[in-house]
């Protein structure tokens, strides 16, 4: 799935991610291919066609991945019933719920939600790709808090940016890292408590103000993923690595690891970006023995 053209080649297309990912939150319903044309002031044969051209798949389809990716998420860390998620994810019985996960992951709900750690779990997700172990170093940091949607945080960078320049920090040569504090199951395309960061010296002691200050991330091990494409979709790259260190034993199942993190190879544009490609880290919570 060429998830990246998305949001490269046509201004329309990238609009319809945020209406495409709430459809994917409310579940239930098929999805509406005219609501979707009407919101990105498009004809549905158009949307239809381009979208198909430019992703690789009808957008039901891409549609039933990121449900299918929310439904692994719930499995392994909610108490919902599977028939209560199957119906959730668009599917109206136990048994084609089942055959549609099987066939996208290999294994069955069942087995995933009773016995996470003997199952396998694909390197590849909605809008990610190649998990790994990681590391993260302890840095201190410059921070400024933000609540709102993952995808809405350029302004706040900007106040960042220019509360460093003002102290006599050059952000434009700092990899730049968020630190995202909520559950996304409760909180896809909603506003969600996140810090924006830019790692700083020891000599960097400024007075903290309006939400910005000096904080220090411990160092830390455990999971990494590459997320290439929609903002939007940063949640869904997240739940993917979490139900993957539930299958690896690293993750205590009755809650999911948080915070996590991104890392940005440098300060990220003052503009919305149409695509990002960020490293996703988790550090996961060890098994009780």
């Amino acid at each position: 799935m060429k998830i990246d053209t998305l949001s490269s080649h046509d201004e329309r297309l990238r609009r319809a991610i945020p209406h495409i990912v709430a459809q994917v939150r409310d579940g239930e319903a098929a999805v509406s291919l005219e609501e979707l044309a009407m919101a990105t002031n498009t004809s549905p044969d158009y949307l239809r066609r381009v979208f198909r051209h430019q992703v690789g798949e009808p957008i039901h389809r891409y549609v039933r991945r990121l449900r299918l990716s929310l439904a692994a998420y719930r499995l392994v860390y909610g108490d919902r019933t599977i028939i209560d998620i199957a119906v959730s994810a668009g599917y109206n019985s136990h048994a084609a719920f089942t055959r549609a996960f099987r066939s996208a992951y290999g294994i069955c709900p069942t087995d995933l939600r009773t016995n996470p750690q003997n199952t396998t779990w694909p390197t590849a997700g909605a809008a990610g790709a190649d998990i790994r172990p990681a590391a993260i170093p302890q840095r201190r940091v410059a921070f400024y808090s933000h609540l709102g949607p993952i995808d809405s945080a350029d302004t706040a960078w900007e106040r960042l940016r220019g509360w460093l320049t003002t102290h006599g920090h050059c952000p434009a040569r700092s990899k730049a890292l968020g630190v995202s504090y909520d559950d996304p199951d409760f909180f896809i395309g909603a506003r969600t408590r996140h810090d924006i960061c830019v790692p700083v010296s020891d000599r960097f002691d400024p007075q903290t103000r309006d939400g910005m200050g000096v904080q220090v991330v411990p160092a830390s091990t455990g999971l990494a993923m590459r997320h290439v494409g929609p903002p939007e979709l940063i949640p869904f790259t997240y739940m993917h690595l979490a139900v993957s260190a539930a299958t690896k034993g690293m993750q205590r199942t009755e809650r999911p690891p948080l915070p996590y993190y991104l890392e940005f190879s440098s300060f990220p544009s003052a503009h919305p970006e149409r695509q990002v490609a960020v490293d996703v880290y988790l550090m996961p919570h060890t098994r009780r023995g």
